[in-house]
């Protein structure tokens, strides 16, 4: 992975908006974080997830829809149709984790996230900070809605990767939160489930925005301990039982 980084990096760099934005919903189609038969949010909606306008979300929808992964259609919202089509992107590699066991993965989890958030808690910009607020302002809307509230998780998440400062544990962490993402979908489907997480993030939030590194990591410790147990019920797995995804 070390390797390709600058490559990656190189490559991101030559892709249009409207090119980078269809390759990350094109990979929450193929991670598992969006099914076939779901309906997308709305182009203003995605546009304000994203922090892109509408236009790039327009393009990256059409690009999408002409090779079969997305259906567009007139006064009805745009409908997941296919997870193939896309070629290779540049989460591929979460894949790999799925070869471990659910507690390895909160472990690895567990010990990157908390630095990368004590990081992001010194370093985070108040554009960042002002983000991750309008994602979680949105948020209040989702509780009823697992596939929207997703989305949203996804970038508030990344968003704060990113803010850490470090190229190699974001993309660490893409993966590792790209895991079991199938069974996190059911674990959000208990009622009240989507209101606790949001809760959660406010909490983030709330340490993040007063550059608390303590904390921001004890936050979101609770918040990946309450997803890894909530996901492991879904799984029907005790701690120590190895997922085979």
């Amino acid at each position: 992975m070390l390797q390709d980084l600058p490559a990656l990096k190189q490559q991101l760099s030559k892709r249009t908006m409207r090119e980078q934005i269809a390759e990350r919903i094109a990979h929450m189609i193929q991670s598992g974080l969006l099914r076939v038969g779901d309906e997308l949010p709305s182009e203003r909606e995605l546009a304000q997830m994203l922090d892109v306008s509408r236009e790039t979300v327009r393009g990256a929808v059409q690009m999408l829809a002409a090779i079969g992964m997305v259906e567009i259609s007139q006064g009805a919202r745009t409908r997941i149709i296919g997870t193939e089509g896309f070629g290779h992107s540049q989460f591929a590699d979460a894949t790999e984790l799925s070869r471990y066991g659910a507690e390895d993965v909160y472990r690895a989890r567990q010990l990157v996230e908390g630095f990368v958030v004590r990081e992001a808690a010194t370093r985070i910009d108040a554009d960042t900070l002002q983000r991750l607020a309008g994602l979680v302002e949105a948020q209040d809307a989702m509780s009823e809605d697992p596939v929207r509230f997703q989305i949203s998780d996804a970038e508030f998440h990344q968003l704060i990767y990113r803010a850490g400062g470090n190229e190699l544990l974001a993309h660490f962490l893409v993966d590792a939160y790209g895991y079991a993402l199938a069974y996190r979908r059911v674990a959000l489907l208990v009622p009240g489930a989507v209101r606790v997480s949001i809760d959660d993030h406010r909490l983030i939030l709330a340490a993040l925005t007063a550059h608390d590194a303590d904390a921001a990591a004890a936050a979101m410790n609770r918040h990946i301990t309450r997803v890894h147990e909530t996901t492991l019920q879904a799984m029907k797995l005790r701690p120590e039982t190895r997922a085979a995804l």
